[in-house]
């Protein structure tokens, strides 16, 4: 187990925080973006990994560093069919959370690959709230694990790797079904969010921090 996820930093992230001036009340688990099949470990500089440290250091901020942040890596980096690799290493480092701290709120932030991941997995029971960035989803997708659960979503309308009508039809779905979803999209953005890359921060932040702390 110990191969499939870096325990470091959900440590760290949990006892370096509670050594702060406030205790932790919340988690915020981020989920990189990757290719659709994938094998590799991902290396500290990629950019896909690299693109979620400014939303975590803005709800850090928020928050006022009441939310730990855990930023994953992935060991294998791809949904890979039905394997789906990366949402077993999301429920396994879940499990281990839960077992470490299992009375705090768990929410999960999720680009691209990592959204559809960060969805898949939230019907974990500490998860409360999650935020899907561009998210890669599909028809065949789960949502009801999703109803009872904080959802936003944000897409950009010129996204032509995920897009919208894709993510349409999936918020559709969710809403069908009593999901309670926020849907932005913002106009002019594309796939990476660096146009506009403060909304989208703020967006994910906002929603995270409100969701998941009793005054938020």
């Amino acid at each position: 187990m110990s191969r499939v996820l870096r325990r470091e930093p959900l440590e760290r992230a949990i006892h370096t925080l509670r050594r702060g001036r406030r205790p932790v009340e919340a988690v915020v688990v981020t989920l990189h973006g990757g290719p659709e099949r994938g094998f590799r470990r991902t290396a500290a500089w990629n950019a896909a990994y690299l693109r979620l440290l400014p939303f975590g250091r803005r709800i850090r901020e928020l928050s006022g560093d009441r939310i730990a942040i855990v930023h994953v890596r992935h060991t294998q980096t791809g949904w890979n069919g039905g394997e789906q690799t990366t949402l077993g290493q999301a429920r396994i480092l879940l499990a281990d959370l839960a077992r470490r701290e299992p009375e705090l709120p768990v929410g999960l932030l999720g680009h691209s690959l990592g959204g559809r991941t960060a969805l898949a997995a939230a019907g974990h029971s500490q998860v409360t709230s999650v935020a899907a960035l561009a998210p890669w989803v599909t028809p065949h997708d789960a949502v009801d694990h999703l109803v009872g659960r904080d959802v936003l979503v944000v897409q950009g309308n010129r996204d032509l790797i995920c897009p919208k009508h894709k993510t349409d039809a999936f918020v559709d779905r969710l809403r069908d079904a009593g999901g309670d979803v926020d849907y932005e999209i913002l106009a002019g953005c594309g796939h990476g969010m660096y146009r506009r890359a403060s909304q989208w921060h703020d967006l994910a932040a906002h929603h995270l921090v409100r969701t998941l702390l009793p005054e938020g």
